[in-house]
C-alpha cells in the first residue's frame, strides 16, 4: 500500500508474497527477474521429533505422487486470475462471522481484566489510606510502577520475557493479557478508590464510633457505599478505555477483534471496508457501557 500510494519507491519481497500483492494491482509492476533462493520451513519443538518425522513422510508421499507439482502449477498459472479469485472470496458474509467471534474474545478479555483490576485496587487503596508505613510505601510503589510503564511493554515481558527465565512461567496469550491489563489498570483504579474513600467526611467515622460500631463494619456499611457513588463514573470510563486498549493484545497473537481485523485486511487488502465493520462492532459493544453507567449513576445517586 505504501508503494501504491507513492510513499516509497520500491519493495523487495519473496516472490510468492510479491506475486500475491502485486499481480492483481495494475498500479504496480515488477522491475526485474527474481534472484537468489530461499526455503520455507515448518518449525517444531525439540520434543516433537515424531511429529516432524510424520510431516516429512507426508511431504515425501505428496512429492512422489506428483501432488506438490500439481499444487504449484495450480497457483502459478495463471497467477493473477487465481489471486483475484482469492481476494474476491473475502466478502461481508465470510469475514463478518470471524470478526464477531473475535469480538467475543475482546468482551471476555475486558470483563475478566477489569474484574482482576478492581479486586486488586481495593486492598491497594486501603493499604495507602490506613496501612502502616511499610505497607503504604509498597502500595505507593505499585501504583507508581504500573502507572509509569506502558501496558504494551508489560504484555511483551509477560508473554515473551518470562518464559526465557523459566519454561514454567510460560502462559497462554489470554492469561498474559488478563494479567497485564489487570495489573496496569489496578494502579489507576486504586487511586480512584483512594480519592473516593478519602472524600467521605471524617464525621461519618466519628458518628459510627459514637454508636460503638467497629471500624471495619463502619467502612463496609457506611463509608464504602457512599464512596461508590463517587467512584462509579471514573471506573466506568476506565472500563471503556480498557475495552479499547485490549487491541494491544494483538501483539502477543491473541485473536481478539483488532488482531482479526489485521489478518483479514492484510490478506484481502480491504483495509477500509473491514476496518469500518470493525469500528461498528467496537461501537456496538462500547456505547451500551456508557448507557449502563449513566443508569447506575442516576439510580445510585438517588439511593
Amino acid at each position: 500500500k505504501d508503494l501504491e500510494f507513492g510513499r516509497i519507491d520500491a519493495v523487495l519481497l519473496d516472490e510468492l508474497i510479491a506475486v500475491y500483492y502485486a499481480a492483481p494491482n495494475p498500479q504496480l509492476r515488477f522491475v526485474g527477474e527474481p534472484f537468489g533462493e530461499g526455503q520455507y520451513a515448518i518449525a517444531f519443538r525439540k520434543d516433537q521429533e515424531d511429529l516432524a518425522a510424520q510431516f516429512d513422510r507426508a511431504l515425501l508421499e505428496l512429492e512422489t505422487a506428483g501432488e506438490l507439482r500439481r499444487i504449484a502449477a495450480k497457483w502459478e498459472i495463471p497467477k493473477s486470475d487465481v489471486l483475484r479469485d482469492a481476494a474476491s472470496t473475502m466478502v461481508f458474509r465470510n469475514y463478518f462471522s470471524q470478526l464477531c467471534a473475535a469480538a467475543l474474545v475482546t468482551i471476555a478479555l475486558s470483563v475478566v481484566s477489569m474484574t482482576v483490576a478492581m479486586a486488586l485496587a481495593l486492598p491497594i487503596s486501603l493499604a495507602r489510606l490506613y496501612g502502616p508505613a511499610p505497607l503504604r510505601m509498597m502500595a505507593m510503589a505499585y501504583v507508581e510502577f504500573f502507572r509509569g510503564i506502558p501496558v504494551l511493554l508489560l504484555l511483551y515481558v509477560l508473554y515473551y520475557g518470562l518464559p526465557t527465565l523459566s519454561p514454567q512461567l510460560e502462559m497462554p496469550a489470554f492469561a498474559a493479557a488478563v494479567i497485564a491489563f489487570g495489573l496496569n489498570y489496578a494502579a489507576y483504579e486504586a487511586e480512584i478508590y483512594r480519592s473516593g474513600i478519602g472524600a467521605i467526611p471524617v464525621g461519618q467515622w466519628e458518628a459510627a464510633a459514637s454508636l460503638g460500631m467497629p471500624r471495619v463494619l463502619t467502612f463496609r456499611r457506611i463509608i464504602l457505599p457512599q464512596a461508590l457513588r463517587t467512584i462509579l463514573p471514573p471506573v466506568t470510563n476506565d472500563f471503556v478505555a480498557l475495552f479499547k486498549d485490549t487491541s494491544l493484545a494483538s501483539v502477543i497473537t491473541l485473536l481478539e477483534l483488532n488482531k482479526q481485523y489485521q489478518l483479514l485486511s492484510k490478506s484481502s487488502l480491504k483495509y477500509f471496508e473491514i476496518g469500518a465493520v470493525t469500528a461498528v462492532l467496537y461501537l456496538v459493544m462500547s456505547i451500551p457501557l456508557g448507557y449502563l453507567a449513566r443508569v447506575l449513576e442516576k439510580r445510585w445517586g438517588k439511593a
